[in-house]
């Protein structure tokens, strides 16, 4: 698939969601699993807390916010002064407007439709520059080179000086291309960083199982393919659990299983060897 064809699902996937009135029902909202959000949620707030990065008070970027799951995230835990969320997909932004329209909130937040690829690429003035910007799961789905060559340099145009970007990669020792992603190596993206002018400037390790096993090198075959039907098991279970407070508790087990075995692992193996999708701070260089 193309950007433009993973453009086009995700515009056809928001706009049914307006069809459907997706907006009233915080659970419709939902995109991610719950698994998932449990493991990588207080792995994002304690790498807020141990890097001191600027999210409370401060002017807050979130890109292809979709329906608004980090949006969610960052209001439910954090308190900027300004929030601006940003997705390509004008559909996806009337949703975020249907339900920002009912927050109560200290904090100014807006979203906009933009396009982190465009070559013309540019927020309303006076949004930019942003203390910190949250581009999860965005970056490994532009597969052109030069469309992801352009997303970084704008990412490092938006940056304030000692601001910070999040980014969610897997970097393996070996580019990946799947339908829908191209998961660049640790050596290319580094190397994109630097033509942009960013460097890395910390990588947790912040889900196995509840997510794709694109940081495990080799087959579809071998390892990854255990990783991945472990996933598969997990939704299966998830799926068939009758009511919300087992739900809870088979999530949480599936959570904790999964910060064992990272905190197990960080004892032993570098972040950036875990066969786990990261969380990546990048800096501007120098």
């Amino acid at each position: 698939m193309t950007q433009q064809d993973i453009q086009t699902y995700y515009r056809d996937y928001w706009q049914k969601a307006n069809a459907d009135h997706a907006a009233s029902d915080q659970k419709a909202l939902v995109y991610s699993s719950p698994v998932e959000d449990a493991v990588i949620y207080p792995i994002y707030e304690k790498l807020i807390a141990d890097l001191g990065i600027r999210i409370n008070q401060a002017r807050v970027l979130d890109i292809g916010s979709g329906a608004g799951r980090w949006i969610r995230f960052i209001l439910e835990r954090f308190t900027p002064g300004t929030l601006t969320g940003v997705d390509f997909a004008e559909s996806s932004v009337m949703l975020l407007n249907e339900w920002g329209a009912g927050l109560d909130t200290p904090t100014k937040v807006s979203f906009q439709v933009a396009d982190i690829t465009a070559p013309d690429f540019a927020l309303e003035a006076g949004a930019a520059p942003f203390d910190t910007i949250n581009i999860a799961n965005v970056l490994f789905h532009i597969p052109e080179p030069e469309k992801f060559e352009r997303a970084m340099s704008n990412l490092a145009s938006l940056l304030a000086p000692d601001g910070r970007i999040i980014t969610t990669e897997y970097l393996p020792r070996a580019t990946m291309r799947t339908n829908w992603m191209s998961v660049r190596s640790r050596y290319e993206f580094e190397d994109a960083c630097d033509r942009a002018g960013l460097a890395i400037a910390e990588i947790r390790a912040c889900s196995f199982f509840s997510n794709d096993p694109m940081g495990i090198d080799g087959p579809d075959a071998g390892t990854r393919k255990r990783f991945a039907a472990v996933k598969a098991m997990t939704q299966q279970l998830l799926g068939g659990v009758a009511n919300e407070q087992s739900r809870q508790f088979v999530t949480q087990l599936f959570a904790e299983i999964e910060h064992a075995c990272i905190e197990f692992c960080n004892e032993r193996i570098a972040h950036i060897d875990m066969p786990a999708q990261k969380l990546v701070v990048l800096r501007k260089r120098g």
